[in-house]
């Protein structure tokens, strides 16, 4: 099968802000249907590698697209027009430093992401938090164009930070926590019926 190239590739901004977490995960790489369209958004998460970069394949190992070193970055987020993509299997790469680290394969079928696996992941809670030195970093994928509300508190339940984010299609937000004293935090991310929560020390 020859795939044909994407035509349309729509970056979507990324903002930063400042907030508290932690996750184990060391990343994540995922193809969201966008809505009944066209169109399908490419989301990565690297939590530690440096100068990572994004791939997306034919199931015969073409090359359909490369971003190159997405640099110190650790959010990957790109909205595909995938109308004239030929009907096939496909897989989304993250690497570094030339080795694969996470795939996420997926169908395109009459110039749409048809992948059953892909259409329930696209309806949970896409959001992650994690700590990093004196950082906590936020990103979520907001889909369903919900508001999305985070709360810091400490280990007695005190409120010490609240907050409306952006109601974005994709975020990512950088928060200080240096003036923190050593401890364990809790944040929560609360999007229409969603919520998450995460524990971070510090």
């Amino acid at each position: 099968m020859k795939a044909k190239k994407f035509l349309s590739v729509v970056a979507l901004a990324a903002f930063m802000v400042s907030v508290a977490t932690t996750a184990s995960a060391k990343g994540k790489i995922t193809v969201y249907p966008y809505l009944d369209t066209n169109y399908a958004l490419v989301s990565a998460l690297s939590e530690e590698m440096v100068d990572f970069s994004v791939e997306i394949k034919t199931d015969k190992g073409e090359f359909v697209y490369s971003s190159g070193k997405v640099g110190t970055s650790t959010q990957f987020n790109k909205l595909f027009d995938f109308s004239k993509l030929s009907d096939g299997k496909y897989v989304a790469v993250l690497k570094g430093s030339g080795k694969t680290f996470l795939e996420d394969e997926f169908t395109v079928s009459g110039g749409k992401l048809v992948s059953e696996v892909s259409s329930k992941k696209a309806e949970e809670l896409a959001a992650k938090v994690w700590a990093k030195n004196d950082f906590i970093f936020v990103s979520y994928l907001n889909k369903a164009n919900d508001s999305f509300n985070m709360k810091v508190e400490d280990a007695s339940g005190n409120v010490l930070f609240e907050s409306a984010l952006p109601k974005d299609l994709t975020y990512s937000g950088k928060f200080d926590v240096s003036s923190l004293p050593s401890g364990t935090y809790y944040v929560s991310l609360v999007s229409g019926k969603n919520s998450s929560s995460y524990a971070i020390k510090k």
